[in-house]
């Protein structure tokens, strides 16, 4: 139930191992948040800006080796990534880090103005958390990243600031609500699995790949087919009902969203009061609301940009203000081109800027159009020749995404930029299980995936759960 990254993953799998599996997703297109479309002018871009994190060894590259279609992958590595940085100084630095440094941070040393003093506790810090180990990195379960880094003596400023503008740009959360846990090993993921990356098409296209190989391997997929219920009997999946159509099955498999499916899809009344009040208590990440930049030419330089200051990232206070309409002067931004890594994502001469910057997943959040004036205001700010270029814009936030994704069911919840939020308390060893307590029923996306961002964390997941439907396919043949 349901197309994106973790469901096509899954049913990709689950088809190639001889199930008999069928894919039902509510759109036009699978694809989910990560979809590609081309407009009519020849740009193609996502939903909002997306990388690949990690770039080697992704869920999605382990996910093309079991299909045997690895060589259709075609990932392109970042190289470089463009950075703006306002710090104690008060002005805004501008820079440049190359994907290639690894543990060689002194570009972030200069963009931060780092003094001598502060150097070796920096380096010290950054080459621990790449190489902390994983019995060190679940003690972090415990902790928010705020909490880790206040237990430290001479944490230097800008290296404080940098991690909190990662977990607004990466985890789409607050630095005093992440857990320390999930980013410390995104940060591993960046300094020894290649950084970040693309793919030739976007994201789109590795997405229809698979979409592909579940035809190939005689699946079948119906879009524009909402499902209204999965429906159960004592205690066990029946089947999926879609408008007119019931389709029996043992196993069903929902990438709608952890909520969505028990609240609305199969009903509270199927479940315990207990597990109804764990889910209804779980929190959603937050969403990104975008800007797409339709430029006339070729402007920026770099695939990727990351711009920020000590007074834009939100901590859980800044968000509140910023939701009760006090929005900053300026705002954190994460951007990507999707043609400076691919060419042809782009008619020739011209480029398309993905830019987002984080807010509420409400989608009746009211300051969202603020959000997009003063994302105009930094890009005429800092690059100028951005907004001079400009041909037009098209803008999406939470209620866009929630309307395309996920269904809103709770207050506050529906337009997330990944899923449930990434915080002490939902990850490590207290990530929600992907299996529900109905026989036959499980979860699958990055609401249930492994410690990761985004595409990575939701097709792992589609890996891990594949698996696991597998095992009870097996079993009940066997008791047949």
């Amino acid at each position: 139930v349901g197309g994106g990254p973790g469901g096509l993953t899954c049913a990709a799998l689950l088809a190639k191992w001889g199930l008999k599996t069928l894919l039902l997703e509510k759109n036009e297109t699978t694809g989910g948040k990560a979809i590609t479309p081309t407009n009519k002018d020849g740009f193609s871009y996502e939903l909002g800006p997306k990388l690949q994190v990690p770039a080697q060894g992704p869920g999605f590259a382990q996910a093309f080796r079991e299909l045997g279609i690895e060589s259709e992958l075609k990932p392109l590595p970042l190289t470089t990534a463009g950075l703006a940085y306002r710090g104690p100084s008060g002005k805004y630095k501008l820079g440049a880090l190359p994907a290639t440094t690894g543990l060689e941070p002194q570009p972030l040393f200069d963009l931060w103005d780092l003094a001598p003093k502060d150097t070796e506790p920096a380096l010290k810090l950054m080459i621990d958390m790449a190489m902390m180990p994983p019995e060190q990195l679940n003690a972090l379960d415990e902790m928010t990243t705020a909490e880790w880094l206040a237990g430290m003596d001479n944490v230097p400023w800008g290296l404080y600031s940098y991690m909190a503008m990662h977990a607004n740009a990466s985890l789409a959360e607050p630095i005093d609500l992440v857990s320390a846990s999930e980013q410390v090993r995104i940060m591993q993921d960046i300094a020894l699995r290649g950084a970040a990356g693309y793919y030739v098409g976007g994201f789109g296209r590795v997405l229809n790949d698979l979409a592909k190989a579940i035809k190939a391997n005689g699946g079948d997929i119906r879009t524009r087919t909402r499902v209204d219920r999965i429906r159960v009997e004592n205690g066990r999946v029946t089947a999926v009902v879609t408008g007119d159509d019931v389709f029996k099955a043992p196993i069903v498999v929902s990438d709608a969203g952890l909520q969505p499916t028990v609240l609305k899809l199969v009903g509270e009344d199927e479940f315990d009061s207990g597990y109804l009040n764990y889910v209804k208590g779980l929190v959603p990440g937050w969403s990104f609301t975008g800007v797409k930049y339709f430029l006339k030419k070729k402007v920026l330089e770099y695939p990727m940009y990351n711009i920020w200051s000590d007074d834009t990232w939100l901590t859980l206070e800044r968000f509140r203000k910023q939701r009760t309409g006090k929005v900053e002067d300026e705002v954190m931004m994460f951007a990507t081109v999707p043609s400076n890594f691919d060419p042809s994502m782009a008619p020739a001469g011209k480029q398309c800027i993905v830019a987002g910057t984080i807010c509420s997943p409400d989608p009746s959040a009211k300051e969202i159009k603020t959000l997009w004036d003063k994302m105009d205001q930094m890009w005429d700010k800092l690059y100028p020749g951005v907004m001079d270029a400009l041909m037009y814009k098209e803008v999406e936030g939470p209620a866009e995404v929630s309307e395309f994704t996920r269904d809103h069911v709770l207050p506050g919840q529906g337009g997330e930029c990944v899923g449930l939020a990434q915080i002490v308390g939902q990850c490590g060893k207290y990530q929600p299980s992907p299996k529900a307590p109905i026989l036959g029923l499980y979860y699958v996306g990055a609401d249930v995936g492994p410690p990761g961002m985004g595409t990575h964390k939701a097709s792992s997941a589609g890996i891990n759960v594949a698996r696991m439907v597998l095992r009870q396919y097996q079993m009940q043949q066997a008791l047949v």
